[in-house]
């Protein structure tokens, strides 16, 4: 009899989430993935404006991250080898070094420049909504790293900056 009891208390339970996911607006977020990214120096492989978060790692190359000045969003980052503030804004820090690892979860508007060339490649998983632009080697049509945009399929990322692009479910 006790069983029978719990059954509408667990099914309660599950109905929560299950309402809070059909909510409007939680279910429009999109996806970024990079393979293997290069570009030039001084070219980011992707340049990205985010609410939600990115997780990555830099084979060789330079993060810049601005949580905006109102921002709790502390950026995670280890292997760096020199850390400072970036000329970006007056909230915006730079890490530079080989194999640095980064999470920054929970952006609201968050920029990030991921930089990477000389075959140390960027690896990177966006979720949220935001906009984006990515480059890849010019000169290499296939080879210099590939992208995902919304769950679609990889493609080679571009010899030159891509235009703005949608992270979102629409997108």
């Amino acid at each position: 009899m006790r069983r029978l009891a719990l059954v509408p208390v667990v099914l309660a339970a599950l109905a929560v989430p299950l309402v809070a996911l059909a909510t409007p607006g939680t279910t429009s977020d999109g996806s970024l993935v990079i393979q293997n990214g290069q570009a030039p120096a001084g070219t980011p492989v992707v340049a990205m404006t985010i609410t939600g978060s990115v997780i990555g790692n830099i084979g060789h190359g330079k993060l810049v991250v601005d949580a905006g000045p109102n921002s709790d969003v502390t950026p995670q980052v280890i292997g760096y080898e020199s850390h400072g503030d970036s000329t970006l804004s007056d909230t915006a820090s730079w890490w530079r070094g080989f194999d640095v690892k980064f999470r920054v979860i929970g952006c609201n508007k968050c920029t990030l420049l991921v930089y990477g060339s000389d075959d140390d490649d960027i690896d990177l998983v966006a979720v949220g909504q935001g906009t984006v632009k990515v480059a890849g080697m010019p000169d290499t049509p296939h080879g210099d790293g590939s992208y995902s945009l919304n769950d679609h399929d990889f493609v080679s990322l571009p010899g030159v900056q891509s235009k703005l692009l949608s992270i979102s479910a629409g997108g």
